[in-house]
């Protein structure tokens, strides 16, 4: 509309002053102008009082514009239409001025015509994409936040996970999320929607904030956003190409959040279970524990990132003594983990693990199997996925353990 304005402007003759001094007025060429001009000027010098009229075209080559918004060339012809009244003085006639263009209403018309235009425009695009991307959802599921925590410190999705329908090869998902005795909760989790899964399949990720350094639950909370965030991202990758993906992502919000002045003082572990065409793909960093569930036997399928690897090598190496890799005081203390900059160890079955019906696949912090032997671990896993969940739970608070860590598991049950 910028242009339309311009060239309205520039249409419009320039005003000038419409009152020049008699003397500089040109005699025209004819008897009839010297009359009706003696006659003006009789008037003004009597003492009358002259009245707003129509500016006078000249009828010669007067250098006076008119200021009526006719078009461009014509003031000669319009002279010569003109008519005098009976005071002498020349009255314009409507061939001269033509009639009047409501400029006002045409600027308004055109302004109104634009936004409607951009409005229907507006509304295809999002068509358009609606319909393209109807075969993948476009929510960004993130992690739940803590204040959906109630007083207890339970999620109200602790015990989720069986509800109807689910997708065709959809596993029902038990969630457990406790604070335990700690004062503050460290552990972050997050499994993306149902409504993803025949597109994109299904990942769940469960992160433990080292509850000894500062800003744990901040760390896991970034560590488990980013690999959420870029689940639809990165879902034409392979699986396993898809979940490395997703961990450089996670490792670079972390260590964006510290900056390296801060590495080592905080961080997080991190697991991730990804369900694809009937396979099940995993990766972790750090201690927490990924078990498969069948047959009735519960197989940890990740390896643990603790020093107490490292005094196992040392002592076939060195020839110390193999029990030093249990008993040493700090055999439990992470060796790779979110928050120490550049990564040491990531774990990772070269091969996902074809599903079978019956199979239940847990994540979970040492916050639930330090709590729980291996014995009682498997007796809880039966049934759904929340009743998993509940079983765990239950079991863990019947220890009225003083100390108790945070506590998180997922549940995939098929």
């Amino acid at each position: 509309m910028e242009n339309v304005f311009e060239i309205l402007h520039l249409s419009a003759p320039e005003q000038q002053e419409t009152t020049a001094p008699e003397d500089n007025v040109t005699t025209a060429a004819t008897d009839a102008a010297t009359d009706a001009t003696d006659s003006a000027t009789d008037g003004a010098t009597e003492g009358q009082t002259p009245t707003e009229q129509p500016q006078e075209a000249p009828t010669g080559s007067s250098p006076l514009p008119t200021f009526d918004f006719s078009i461009p060339g014509t003031t000669e012809a319009a002279a010569e239409n003109q008519t005098t009244g009976a005071a002498g003085t020349t009255v314009p006639t409507d061939s001269e001025t033509g009639p009047a263009i409501p400029w006002g209403w045409i600027t308004a018309t055109i302004l109104l015509s634009a936004a409607v235009i951009g409005l229907i425009v507006a509304l295809v695009l999002r068509s358009c994409r609606n319909k393209a991307g109807s075969g993948r959802s476009s929510r960004r599921p993130g992690p739940i936040p803590r204040t959906e925590q109630n007083g207890s410190g339970r999620s109200p999705e602790v015990l989720s996970g069986d509800q109807a329908p689910l997708p065709a090869g959809c596993p029902q998902v038990g969630k457990l999320h406790q604070q335990g005795a700690r004062s503050s909760q460290q552990d972050c989790f997050s499994v993306t929607p149902k409504e993803v899964f025949p597109s994109c399949g299904m990942l769940a990720v469960v992160a433990d904030g080292m509850g000894g350094l500062s800003d744990g639950d901040k760390v896991s909370q970034a560590a488990v956003t980013a690999m959420i965030n870029g689940f639809l991202d990165t879902s034409a990758l392979p699986p396993q190409e898809q979940l490395l993906a997703l961990l450089a992502q996670a490792t670079q919000a972390v260590n964006t959040l510290l900056t390296p002045s801060e590495y080592n003082k905080s961080g997080t572990t991190l697991l991730a279970g990804l369900v694809r065409d009937r396979t099940f793909y995993c990766l972790s960093v750090g201690d927490s524990h990924i078990y498969l569930y069948r047959d009735g036997a519960l197989l940890q399928l990740n390896r643990e990132h603790v020093y107490r690897h490292d005094l196992q090598v040392r002592s076939v190496n060195q020839g110390t003594d193999p029990h030093a890799a249990w008993t040493h005081p700090k055999a439990g203390g992470l060796t790779s983990f979110l928050g120490m900059g550049p990564l040491k160890y990531v774990d990772m079955p070269d091969q996902g693990i074809p599903i079978r019906d019956g199979d239940r696949f847990l994540l979970m912090s040492d916050g639930v199997y330090n709590a729980l032997p291996i014995e009682e671990l498997t007796g809880c896993v039966t049934g759904t996925a929340g009743q998993i969940a509940e079983k765990l739970d239950q079991a863990i608070q019947s220890k009225h353990y003083s100390n108790q860590d945070n506590y998180t598991a997922v549940i995939l049950a098929f």
